[in-house]
C-alpha cells in the first residue's frame, strides 16, 4: 500500500495484543497465566517491542493504539474457562503495571528511569540461569548481583537489554547511567515470608457527594518491608465513617472471587479496594487484616 500510495499516512488502531500476566514469568496453562516475557503471542499479533519499533522505523506510520491499556473481563486468549479475564493489558484490571508498562515508559518518557524483571524470589532455582530484562531511557545500564557487577550495556530505548544470570538470593540492581554517572537505580530484593500489610491511596480527601472514590493499593510485605512478589494472602476489610467499600480486585485473570465484597485474596503481592464517599463529612477509617499478618489502617477525610 505504501509503495502505491506513498503520501498516505497510517495509524495502528489495534496493535500489539501481546498476552502477559502481572508478576508471572512462566506460562501456566492449568492456572491460565501468560509469562511476562511475552512469548505467548496470538498469530495475528506481535510483541510490544516490535509494534513500537515498526512505528520508529517507518515514518509513514503515525502511531498505535496498544490493545490494550488495561486487562478486562472476557477474551482470556490464549486460555479458556475457567480463565475469565484478558491478558492483553499494559496494566492489569486493577491498574497495577505489568513489566511491559515500563518498556513504554522507557520509549516514551524522558525522566530517567530503569526497570528490571523478573522478581528475585526463585529459591527453587539456586544456581540455575535466569533470563533478566532491563528497560531504561538512560545511556547505559549496569546490572549488579549481590555487589558484583555483571557488566554494562548500551541502552536502546526501543528495545530491552537482556542478561543471563545464575540465580542466587539477595539483591539484583539495575543502574541507569548518563555520561558514566549513576542517575537512577531499581533494586529487586529476595523477600522473606509475608509479615505485614500496607495500604496506599491515590487520594487523601474525598468530597461528600456520594460519588467520589479512592483507589487503595494493598501490598504484602516481609519483616524488612520488601514486597513479597508471590504473596496470595486473603485480606479482610472493615470500614468506619462516611464511606463504603465499592469494590475489590487483584488483577488475577483466573479469579472467580466476587468484586462486590469486603475481602479479597492478594495476587502476586497486591490487591485493590475502592472506597466511595457518602454524603456525610468526617473521617473514613479502613482496616485491612489477614491471618498471621500485621494489620494496616488508612484514614481518608471526607469534606
Amino acid at each position: 500500500d505504501h509503495e502505491q500510495f506513498p503520501d498516505r499516512i497510517m495509524i495502528g488502531s489495534e496493535s500489539t495484543s501481546c498476552t502477559t500476566t502481572r508478576g508471572i514469568y512462566e506460562n501456566d496453562t492449568v492456572l491460565g497465566y501468560c509469562s511476562s516475557y511475552g512469548d505467548q503471542i496470538p498469530e495475528w499479533s506481535c510483541s510490544h517491542e516490535k509494534s513500537w519499533q515498526d512505528i520508529v522505523n517507518h515514518p509513514h506510520l503515525t502511531g498505535i493504539f496498544v490493545w490494550t491499556g488495561f486487562d478486562y473481563r472476557g477474551e482470556p486468549t490464549p486460555h479458556q474457562w475457567p480463565c475469565i479475564g484478558s491478558h492483553f493489558g499494559i496494566m492489569d484490571s486493577c491498574g497495577f503495571p505489568k513489566d511491559a508498562y515500563f518498556y513504554y515508559k522507557s520509549a516514551w518518557t524522558d525522566e530517567p528511569m530503569v526497570h528490571v524483571m523478573p522478581h528475585w524470589n526463585w529459591l527453587d532455582k539456586v544456581g540455575q540461569e535466569i533470563v533478566v530484562w532491563t528497560y531504561s531511557n538512560c545511556e547505559t545500564t549496569e546490572l549488579v548481583l549481590n555487589g558484583q557487577s555483571l557488566g554494562e550495556k548500551v541502552v536502546d530505548r526501543n528495545s530491552r537489554m537482556e542478561w543471563k544470570v545464575k540465580y542466587f538470593p539477595g539483591e539484583l540492581i539495575a543502574i541507569g547511567k548518563i555520561a558514566g554517572r549513576e542517575i537512577v537505580r531499581k533494586v529487586m530484593s529476595t523477600a522473606g515470608n509475608p509479615s505485614k500489610i500496607t495500604m496506599e491511596s491515590d487520594k487523601i480527601t474525598l468530597n461528600a457527594n456520594d460519588t467520589d472514590v479512592a483507589m487503595i493499593k494493598v501490598s504484602i510485605l516481609d519483616h524488612a518491608g520488601v514486597i513479597v512478589p508471590t504473596a496470595d494472602n486473603q485480606i479482610l476489610f472493615m470500614i468506619e465513617g462516611p464511606g463504603k467499600i465499592l469494590g475489590v480486585g487483584n488483577g488475577n485473570p483466573s479469579s472467580h472471587e466476587p468484586d462486590k465484597a469486603t475481602h479479597r485474596r492478594a495476587f502476586n503481592g497486591h490487591c485493590l479496594v475502592i472506597i466511595q464517599a457518602t454524603v456525610g463529612k468526617g473521617a473514613i477509617l479502613l482496616r485491612a487484616s489477614s491471618t498471621s499478618l500485621e494489620f494496616a489502617t488508612i484514614v481518608i477525610e471526607v469534606i
